[in-house]
This record gives C-alpha cells, structure tokens and sequence, in this order.
C-alpha cells in the first residue's frame, strides 16, 4: 500500500470521525470540574490526536508522535476547575475611584486593574495542577451601575497555535469592585515541552476590554513525563 496514499486516507477518515462525534457539554457551574472546549470528546480527541502524531512522526518515531500527538489532541478537551471571590465591594471601588477623579465616576465601565500570574510557586511537580489567578477591578460607569464581567482565558501550545479556551463570570451578580479568579488544570502527559502562552480577556457587557498574557514552561523527562511546570517572568 502506499504510504503517502495511505496517510491521506487516515486523515481523511480521522477528520470525518471527528466531525461525526462532537459531544456538547454544558457548562455545570463556577467552581465544578468543566472542559475548556464546549463541542469536544476527549477520548475521541486523544485518540485521533494520537493516530495524526503516529502517522506524522514516520515509521521510525511512530511511538513518540502518537504519545505527542494524543498529549496535544486531549488539550482540547482538557477538565478544569473555575471559581471567583469577590474581594471589594462595588461601592468600594466607586469610592475609591471618586477620590483619586473629582468626585465623578467614568461614563462608561471601566477595567482599573487586571492582571494574571501563573503558579504561585516557581515550580510544581508532575500531577499538580496548573493554576491561573487573575485579579480585576471593575468600576460601574455613571450609565452602567450593573455590569456584566467575563474573564476569558486561551491555552497557546509552544508552536503558537490556540489549543483551549473558556469564559467564565468574574461577578457573580451583575455590578462592579474587585475579583480574584483562579483557572485550575493539570497538563496531560505526553504534550511536548516547551513555553505555553496563557492569554486572558476580561469582558464587559460582552465587549472586549482589559487582557494580559502569562507565560509557564513544560519540562519533559523520560518516558514522555512532565517533570516540572516553571512559572516565567
């Protein structure tokens, strides 16, 4: 059979085979277990991820691709753990803002502080999760007493292409004042090594405002195992 026809037809068949079996899952609450992609199996993903890296890699590093290839098709579909604290009040960072503006708060809502970091701790071991914490601070715009914040939050993969996202409420209830959210998952084993971008958007009312971007590192050991997950700068 030739190789080259052979290939095309898997990918073919993988690519049909995804599309037929997309599962929707809803999400089910802020601070319980979800995925980061809406429409996704991540056993179907997994395996086909798998079956594209083994064809990729070649005869001579089958084993490798597919265990790659299964890591980045699970990204996709990788479970994660959402919650936000309300940390100030509304009324708090409306006072606050009056005091350092005369007086008067802005027309429309608007982002004071936003920023992202991941891990607290400069490294954790293989099987502790990754964690995302945001801080954000809202001030209702003198036309908008009680708006709506969504933070967003997109995994990048070291070749630079978008392997997951979510959208989660910061405010529980519609209306201003400082949240503090944390994004929790733990990496899948055999995904390559390499500096994982994390971009954040904060959405007001369903526009885009604030974001920032944060970076971690994978570190890889034998066997294809993470051996260390490294905050950067």
């Amino acid at each position: 059979m030739n190789t080259s026809f052979g290939r095309t037809a898997a990918v073919t068949v993988i690519a049909f085979t995804l599309a037929s079996v997309g599962m929707p899952r809803e999400s089910i609450g802020a601070t319980a277990s979800d995925v980061f992609s809406g429409d996704c199996n991540p056993i179907v993903t997994g395996v086909i991820g798998g079956l594209l890296g083994a064809l990729i890699g070649g005869r001579s590093s089958r084993g490798a691709g597919a265990a790659i290839g299964a890591g980045v098709g699970a990204l996709a579909c990788m479970a994660y753990n959402y919650s936000t604290s309300q940390t100030k009040s509304s009324q708090q960072v409306e006072t606050e803002y009056k005091a350092a503006n005369n007086g008067t708060l802005p027309p429309a809502t608007t982002v004071t502080r936003f920023n992202a970091q991941v891990n607290p701790n400069d490294n954790v071991q293989s099987g502790t999760a990754v964690e995302v914490k945001s801080q954000i601070e809202v001030v209702p715009g003198a036309n908008d007493p009680e708006p709506k914040v969504e933070q967003e939050i997109a995994l990048y993969a070291p070749d630079g292409k978008q392997t997951a996202t979510a959208r989660k409420p910061a405010n529980s209830t519609p209306g201003g004042g400082a949240f503090e959210t944390n994004f929790k998952f733990t990496m899948p084993q055999g995904v390559p090594q390499g500096v994982y971008p994390v971009k954040s958007q904060v959405y007001v009312n369903g526009e885009p405002s604030a974001n920032t971007e944060t970076r971690f590192q994978l570190v890889i050991g034998p066997e294809s195992t993470i051996v260390a997950v490294a905050r950067m700068p």
